[in-house]
């Protein structure tokens, strides 16, 4: 109810731009063309984007007593990470039913300004885009979502930096969230190094959780399939959507983490990949172990041909 509540205007909007189009088209009753007032000064994308970080608390705060109301009546069955998780995901699927299908740009605005906000993690973002939870009527794979590697790719990028940016305020905490202003004279002493290696595996740490789960997620999509002759399509956009999802995490790590000082690599990037046992060479294993409970011969191939791509890739 927070969320149809805070998501009204575009629930409005949505509302407004049906009649139009039904008047436009002549399906009215009688056949007469209404004149609607707009109010062209309105931007429902700025006014969404400036009020979710200021009802933040009011999500929050809901988000938490349906956590409790559940935690009440089912005790134990599930932690509190995994309550707030959970909460997380039915926000996305609440908000994915209240923007328009077609309205790709203020899907992605929202989705970015969730995640920047703090109202929903990254992880959320994933799970929610391949619809591990499921449909309401009980289908185990759920419906992908159009583009769902857009969207993860939107998660990875934000969590990355925000594991830099935790890492950059680190360097100058003192405790209890309070900075400090560095001595520049200091500087000469620290290497750097040593300093960029230590941001890259911070960064390394909050990206690999959502890659191994995405690479699981997918095979287990594409596992569930039997078909024999035919590549079924939802199957073949996983397996190209995970390639491109590959790329797209490379370019967040060089664009973000990589600076213009030369001292990392994408080489050094690769190497982290590998001591976390997520390079190319690990998930495309997954890949080749997930072939050996497939059900139909199409996903085997499909997750073959992933395979060998992840360990080209990465």
């Amino acid at each position: 109810m927070a969320i149809r509540a805070l998501f009204f205007p575009i629930t409005r909007e949505k509302t407004r731009i049906a009649k139009a189009t039904k008047n436009a088209s002549g399906d009215n009753e009688g056949g007469m063309v209404v004149e609607e007032e707009v109010d062209d000064s309105e931007d429902i994308l700025a006014d969404m984007s400036d009020a979710l970080p200021r009802f933040k608390p009011v999500v929050l705060a809901a988000l938490a007593r349906d956590a409790d109301a559940y935690d009440s009546v089912a005790s134990g069955k599930l932690d509190d990470d995994e309550l707030l998780l959970a909460g997380e995901i039915t926000i996305l699927k609440e908000v994915g039913s209240l923007i328009p299908s077609w309205d790709i740009t203020m899907m992605n605005a929202m989705m970015e300004c969730l995640m920047k906000t703090g109202i929903i993690s990254s992880m959320a973002i994933t799970k929610w885009a391949l619809s591990e939870h499921g449909n309401d009527d009980g289908s185990s794979n759920g419906n992908i979502c159009n583009s769902w590697w857009k969207y993860v790719s939107l998660a990875f990028r934000n969590t990355i930096r925000d594991a830099c940016s935790r890492f950059e305020d680190s360097k100058t905490d003192v405790g209890f969230g309070i900075g400090m202003i560095v001595d520049n004279e200091g500087q000469n002493d620290v290497d750097p190094a040593e300093t960029a290696a230590q941001g890259l595996d911070e960064a390394l740490k909050s990206a690999i959780p959502i890659l191994k789960y995405v690479t699981d997620r997918v095979c287990q999509v594409i596992v569930a399939s039997t078909a024999e002759k035919k590549i079924p399509l939802d199957s073949a956009d996983l397996s190209e959507g995970m390639k491109c999802l590959m790329r797209a995490l490379l370019f967040h790590f060089n664009s973000l983490v990589l600076d213009d000082s030369g001292v990392l690599s994408i080489s050094n990037i690769q190497k982290g990949f590998a001591s976390m046992d997520a390079n190319g060479e690990k998930l495309g294993l997954q890949c080749q172990a997930a072939m050996s409970s497939s059900e139909g011969e199409q996903g085997k191939r499909l997750l073959q041909s992933l395979s060998l791509s992840l360990e080209k890739m990465l």
